[in-house]
């Protein structure tokens, strides 16, 4: 994926060549697969604008340190949350396959999730429900592949009306 493809154009490929390979999933019942912290997470498609190599970051004092910093994004400035550090599950690191997944603008804060690397395009039928979850973090879904790892699926919804997540201040 370039680094300028939005998440839908990747979305619309990726249709097509199921589509074309007799495929019978649908784009929604797939999930993005991210890696961030120490942990593997799902996030539903339609919950990214874009995704997005790593902008240089202006921090910012007197802020948590899962806040990594702000991005100018095309003229934008975004809000940039250390995923893996926000959910407990240690930083992320800064590398050549690291992305900030950018929020879907329906959610109204101007914010993107650092996470280390992209997984890819994650079948919901490939996963079986993990009850687990941390009652702390009701914007966490958990969930087990085949092999019994643990993944842990964000809702957006619930993440952006959190009041952790929207107040970085110390």
């Amino acid at each position: 994926m370039s680094d300028r493809q939005t998440l839908r154009e990747y979305q619309q490929a990726l249709f097509e060549r199921m589509r074309t390979q007799g495929g019978r999933e649908t784009p929604m019942a797939s999930r993005l697969g991210l890696e961030a912290g120490s942990r593997k997470w799902l996030m539903r498609l339609e919950e990214a604008q874009e995704v997005i190599s790593v902008a240089p970051l202006t921090s910012v004092p007197l802020t948590k340190s899962w806040f990594r910093g702000l991005a100018n994004i095309r003229g934008n400035l975004f809000s940039v949350v250390d995923l893996g550090a926000f959910a407990g599950a240690g930083l992320t690191t800064f590398g050549p396959e690291a992305r900030l997944v950018l929020l879907a603008d329906r959610f109204h804060v101007n914010a993107a999730l650092l996470v280390q690397r992209l997984i890819g395009l994650r079948s919901v039928t490939e996963f079986d429900a993990d009850h687990s979850a941390p009652a702390d973090q009701p914007w966490l879904t958990m969930y087990r592949d085949a092999s019994g790892e643990h993944w842990h699926e964000l809702s957006i919804h619930g993440l952006a009306r959190q009041p952790d997540f929207l107040q970085a201040g110390i």
